[in-house]
């Protein structure tokens, strides 16, 4: 294992997504899993129990981070999912809900499924499947690395996705102000 075990990324978006972090604490108190180096970018959600917690990291240090990690959790924002790829690790992603006040719209989890079907990203929106794909992104870390040469193949898939997230932004938006009218 790498000097840092599990990388999360929360963002800075000023909504909670405790969520996230209560499965962390919950991979954490597994059994055998106790000894792993966690640490989470929170933004303003609170601190992890069994993890160490910041609230912001410099763009630098988060880039060396998610070089140095063995597994990259992330949030479903695309410009961070896409990062996370650009570093060699193939993101965990847990898109946040608005159902749960963790977003305004669902931007993210259409463009998180949008990216697994594509296979750039492993996608868990459970709890068990999450337990269980940090799991084995631990146990096999060089299956879910990424090559460069795997970037630069996916970056039309990358490009589509981005467009149709686009498009889906558009729609929400224009949605949002036909509800105000």
């Amino acid at each position: 294992m790498s000097e840092l075990d599990v990388l999360v990324i929360l963002g800075t978006d000023h909504h909670h997504f405790d969520r996230l972090v209560s499965w962390l604490d919950a991979f954490l108190e597994q059994p055998g899993n106790e000894s792993l180096r966690a640490l989470a970018q929170l933004g303003d959600t609170a601190p992890p129990r069994l993890a160490e917690g910041v609230g912001i990291v410099p763009y630098d240090e988060l880039q060396r981070l998610m070089r140095q990690a063995t597994a990259v959790v992330t949030h479903g924002g695309p410009a961070t999912m896409l990062e996370v790829r650009r570093q060699g690790r193939k993101p965990l992603v847990v898109p946040r809900d608005p159902a749960l006040g963790e977003h305004v719209d669902q931007h993210q989890q259409e463009f998180s499924r949008r990216m697994g079907k594509l296979g750039l990203v492993t996608l868990c929106e459970e709890r068990g499947a999450f337990l269980d794909a940090l799991a084995a992104i631990l146990k096999d870390p060089e299956a879910h690395a990424v090559t460069e040469q795997e970037n630069e193949r996916d970056r039309a898939q990358v490009a589509a996705a981005v467009a149709t997230t686009g498009a889906i932004i558009d729609r929400l938006a224009l949605a949002r102000r036909h509800e105000k009218s």
